[in-house]
Order: C-alpha cells, then sequence, then structure tokens
C-alpha cells in the first residue's frame, strides 16, 4: 500500500492574518456558538480569522453561528467529510501564518490562544503547540501521548503508572504525567493544536486515510521525522467537554475506526510484520485487562464494568480480524 500525503500550496503574498482558527462543527448545537464566543472575548493581542466547515449538520447549529457571529467564514458540505477532510478543507480557506485546529466542544480561557502564538513566535523550530486541557468540571485532561511502540504498550497496560513518581511517567508514559510543565512530547490529543503555515507546507495536509481517529499521531510523527518539535505549553489552557460530537454515537462501528486508525498508523510508518506484531501484542494486552476487569466484576455490585467490558471484548476482536476490519474506512456518506 502506498501512502501519499496532500500537500499545502504555500501563499506567495504576506500574511492576511497572523492566525487562522479552523473549527469543524458536526451538529456541534449550542456548544459551537459558545466556543466561538469563548474565541471573541478571550483573544486579545493576535490579528485572527475564524472558519468553519460544516459536515452536513441537521441540528441548526451553522445557521445560528452565521446569525450571532457573521464575521466567520463558513463552509458548508452537503455530505459528511469527517473531521480530517473538514480540517484539510479550512487549512486550504486559511490566509493565516498560523493554523488553530480547534474542536467546537472547547472553551478558550484568558490569553490562551495569545500564548501559543508568542510560543511559536520565539520558538522557530515549533511545528506544533497546544494547550493544557481541562475537563467541564475543572480536572486535568491528560492530552500528551507517546508513540505506538511495543516498549510503551507494555508499559501502559502492566505498570501501575498512576501510582507511580510524576518525573518517571513524564519519561516513559505521557498520559499518566501531570501536565504541569512545558515540554516536548510524541503527539498531543488534537482537540487544540497550533501548527505553523510553514510545517505544513514542508510535510503535507493531514492524512484523511484517518477520517477520524489518529490523523493528530500521524500528522505531529511526520513532523517530528522533518525535523520540527511538537510542544506542550501549560500556561495555555482551555476547556475540552470531549467528543460531544462523537460521543452520541459511539458504539462497535467508532470502536471499530479507533482501532483501524492504530493499525492504518503502524503500517504506513513501520510495515506490515510490525503492524502483525501490534495487533498480536495489543489483543493479549486487552485479554489481560478484560480478565481483571470480570474478576473485579465478580467482587462488585457496581455496574459501570458493563461499557468497559464491551470495549475490550470489540477490541481484543478487531485485533484478530474477527470484527469487520476489512470495512471500508471512513467512507462518505
Amino acid at each position: 500500500m502506498k501512502y501519499t500525503d496532500k500537500p499545502l500550496e504555500p501563499i506567495s503574498r504576506p500574511f492576511e492574518v497572523k492566525l487562522s482558527i479552523l473549527i469543524v462543527n458536526y451538529n456541534g448545537g449550542e456548544m459551537l456558538l459558545d466556543c466561538l464566543d469563548s474565541i471573541s472575548a478571550t483573544v486579545k493581542t493576535v490579528p485572527f480569522e475564524v472558519i468553519v466547515v460544516d459536515n452536513n449538520s441537521r441540528d441548526g447549529s451553522m445557521d445560528a453561528a452565521e446569525k450571532k457571529h457573521p464575521e466567520v467564514r463558513c463552509i458548508k458540505n452537503d455530505f459528511n467529510n469527517w473531521f480530517t477532510g473538514g480540517t484539510n478543507q479550512a487549512i486550504e480557506a486559511s490566509l493565516g501564518e498560523y493554523l488553530l485546529c480547534l474542536n467546537p466542544d472547547t472553551l478558550c480561557h484568558e490569553n490562551a490562544i495569545d500564548d501559543l502564538v508568542n510560543f511559536l513566535d520565539s520558538n522557530p523550530r515549533a511545528g506544533l503547540a497546544a494547550p493544557r486541557l481541562l475537563n467541564g468540571d475543572g480536572s486535568l485532561q491528560p492530552s500528551c501521548r507517546n508513540f505506538l511502540k511495543s516498549r510503551f504498550l507494555l508499559l501502559r497496560h502492566i505498570l501501575p503508572w498512576k501510582r507511580l513518581p510524576n518525573s518517571w511517567r513524564k519519561k516513559a508514559v505521557l498520559e499518566y504525567w501531570d501536565h504541569d510543565e512545558t515540554i516536548q512530547s510524541d503527539w498531543i490529543i488534537g482537540a487544540c493544536v497550533m501548527v505553523r503555515r510553514e510545517t505544513v507546507e514542508e510535510i503535507g495536509l493531514k492524512d484523511e486515510g484517518f477520517p477520524m481517529f489518529h490523523e493528530e499521531t500521524d500528522w505531529c510523527y511526520r513532523m517530528q521525522m522533518a525535523g520540527w518539535g511538537i510542544w506542550f505549553v501549560h500556561t495555555a489552557c482551555i476547556t475540552h467537554f470531549g467528543s460531544q460530537s462523537a460521543i452520541k454515537y459511539w458504539g462497535s462501528d467508532l470502536i471499530l475506526e479507533f482501532y483501524k486508525g492504530k493499525h492504518r498508523f503502524v503500517r504506513k510508518h513501520f510495515g506490515l510484520l510490525p503492524l502483525f506484531l501490534h495487533r498480536f501484542l495489543l489483543a493479549a494486552l486487552l485479554f489481560l485487562r478484560l480478565a481483571a476487569v470480570l474478576i473485579r466484576r465478580i467482587f462488585s455490585k457496581n455496574t459501570q464494568f458493563r461499557q468497559e467490558i464491551s470495549f475490550l471484548r470489540r477490541g481484543i476482536a478487531i485485533q484478530l480480524g474477527l470484527s469487520g476490519s476489512n470495512k471500508d474506512f471512513g467512507s462518505k456518506t
């Protein structure tokens, strides 16, 4: 299989704005309006534009956004172009030196976006900068991640990292680190990431073979291979309410898409044999986790394990090729 990353044509004229804020919406409802309100209220010093790509929403969210925020540039699709395709549309339509890919289920805190712009201005080899994410209740939402390597999988699934010192977690399993300082990361959750246009012009747009999951993993990996840094900036902060648009439909199909994104990343960058080994190892680790959950369930009256058991069983079946893993990936409907 040959993978070709779509290029971004350079802008030959001076940048019209410093920053392009890019949002992909699919039935985002009131959250889209709240997100746009937070941008207007918190971005103080940076000239910016906002582009919203709508993937054929049916909830009236785009009409409401256009009415309340007429300054926003809207691109309306008559089909679902998925998250990655919509992001690429927005990037190609953008005019800024920096590109902020922002989920509609986010709220920007005071100076968060300005801090990210200042960080990229001060660090010319930083290709991507991302803020600290908070859940709706104010708790930390871990966003730094390691690449999908066998050593990392073993460490993450076997050792009790949440109970080990923060300095150990920062070195080995970033997901369980306290996110309390500015550091470089392998990759970062894509709810809010600011990217240098020059970087995208060099490495290409997002790979639309990852329609929803792990497209940011692939993008960050390509940036690092080209010598660009991936940075977590702890002084900038936003609230991310979770995959609000997708969570309504989370089930077997999205679990399949999630794991197929992992598989595609490994095959694209490391080959078929590493993919086979990755799937075998992940199936074994998921089986061990399933066994542990089932044992805990025997001694607990809590029914919260049902969803986790379903997810683990589905994940094991997908790794072993027993669960529709040859379906078309991300067909546009």
